[in-house]
């Protein structure tokens, strides 16, 4: 016996120039004859797949997360995967992100007009990408936190310095796009809708949002970024 076998059936042995070839369950195998050890055959197919492969892919029944511009001249888009605008009269569609392997989501657009922020999971796990309205530069990149999720609804203060947004774990919070660290206003305590979307007060200083209590009823809370409290 040179090959020792505990588990599945060996199958379909074939002899070499100084190895023998075998399959046990769907991988392969080489049984080196003057050593008398056996390794795995490593092996990658790569199929060349018409659906993988880069093509022009038509979006225009596909698009989401709609927004206009605070000066209505375009408008904001997700499809597929990708962020894009659109003019209302004249000019041309932009692809902000093109990005085949990368899955970006829910845009906004600044009220001062300047940036659109969007999610994208481009390092592996979700991030907060914020880009220049024309695409040109590389957008800043601001990491949520430690713990893996998705995210929703960002929403612009009026001053366009902070943005709030919500997350897969209940969580209401916002970050200020300079400091760039996210800070927890508040958290649904139940799983199910959770917190409501919030809006902003005109002057950026407080959020509005609507979670439920402890005996289940909605409850209207404002949130102080001066104190860090809600109410």
């Amino acid at each position: 016996q040179a090959i020792p076998n505990t588990g599945l059936d060996l199958k379909s042995a074939s002899a070499g120039p100084g190895a023998i070839v075998y399959e046990q369950f769907g991988s392969i195998h080489l049984y080196d004859l003057k050593s008398g050890k056996t390794k795995p055959v490593l092996i990658t197919v790569a199929g060349d797949l018409p659906e993988l492969r880069e093509r022009f892919v038509r979006v225009s029944s596909r698009l989401t997360n709609a927004h206009l511009s605070p000066n209505a001249a375009r408008s904001l888009f997700e499809a597929r995967g990708e962020i894009f605008t659109v003019p209302a009269e004249k000019g041309d569609a932009r692809n902000l992100t093109n990005t085949a392997a990368t899955m970006e989501r829910d845009p906004a657009w600044s009220p001062d007009g300047k940036s659109i922020a969007y999610f994208s999971d481009e390092s592996g796990e979700y991030r907060l990408h914020i880009g220049n309205q024309n695409g040109t530069g590389d957008p800043v990149k601001i990491s949520l936190g430690e713990t893996p999720g998705f995210y929703f609804s960002p929403r612009w203060s009026p001053d366009s310095k902070k943005i709030a947004y919500m997350d897969s774990h209940q969580t209401l919070w916002y970050i200020d796009v300079n400091d760039k660290k996210p800070v927890k206003v508040d958290k649904d305590p139940f799983y199910g809708i959770g917190v409501i979307a919030p809006t902003w007060s005109p002057d950026s200083k407080w959020l509005a949002y609507a979670r439920r209590l402890k005996n289940y009823m909605d409850a209207i809370f404002v949130y102080s970024l001066a104190d860090g409290k809600s109410t």
